[in-house]
């Protein structure tokens, strides 16, 4: 892989071996991307690129519930941040009334970038140069996690552009908050049962070349 530049190396370890991304990002050079750049919020404490549960039978919950909420409360942050900086130099004109719609393609760009971003985390998991590479259970195991994250973030880029979308978006704060909160909970949830369902060797071998692809970026 060729060299990033480095706010693109910073997003993509937000994105690869954890939630994926909670703040609206847009990539540069599309319509909005400095205001959304500037309202780019951080998670307090890094998402592990493990699994966040002990095993399938004691899934952590709460810990998840936490990092979802957070996420959820992030993402509406710079949301309304952004909001409030776009429309400052917005012109007065019907067709950027609708901020949902007005910015859906930049939007829709930022999603394809997080995808991209995610495969790398992909074509490590299905790497043979491990020493523990998925068997083919477990392989067929990572597709049915890859569908879900899939599906779920087209879930939380649709929310985005609908929250966006609203007039009066503080009077709808508490709705968006639970949806957010739900889907990001999804997303860790299904990681977790996912990491947890490989052998303990397929799991090290994931991790550690997780861990080492995010010490050593190429």
């Amino acid at each position: 892989m060729g060299k990033l530049p480095k706010f693109y190396l910073n997003l993509l370890f937000v994105f690869v071996g954890s939630l994926s991304a909670h703040s609206l990002w847009i990539p540069e050079g599309n319509l909005g991307w400095e205001a959304a750049k500037e309202c780019y919020l951080p998670l307090k404490k890094e998402i592990p690129p493990g699994a966040i549960s002990p095993n399938l039978l004691n899934l952590d919950r709460l810990r998840m519930e936490d990092y979802a909420k957070e996420s959820a409360e992030l993402r509406l942050a710079s949301l309304d941040c952004f909001r409030d900086k776009v429309t400052k130099d917005l012109p007065e004109d019907p067709i950027v009334e609708d901020l949902g719609e007005y910015f859906k393609g930049p939007i829709l760009s930022g999603k394809e970038k997080e995808e991209v971003f995610f495969s790398y985390e992909w074509r490590i998991l299905l790497s043979d140069n491990r020493p523990y590479p998925l068997t083919p259970g477990e392989v067929g195991i990572a597709k049915q996690w890859f569908e879900s994250h899939t599906e779920v973030k087209e879930e939380i880029t649709n929310l985005t552009i609908e929250y966006l979308s609203e007039k009066n978006p503080k009077e709808k704060y508490r709705r968006y908050l639970d949806l957010f909160t739900g889907y990001y909970g999804t997303l860790l949830r299904e990681r977790d049962k996912f990491l947890l369902s490989l052998s303990l060797e397929s799991y090290k071998s994931y991790t550690d070349a997780m861990k080492q692809r995010k010490e050593k970026p190429e």
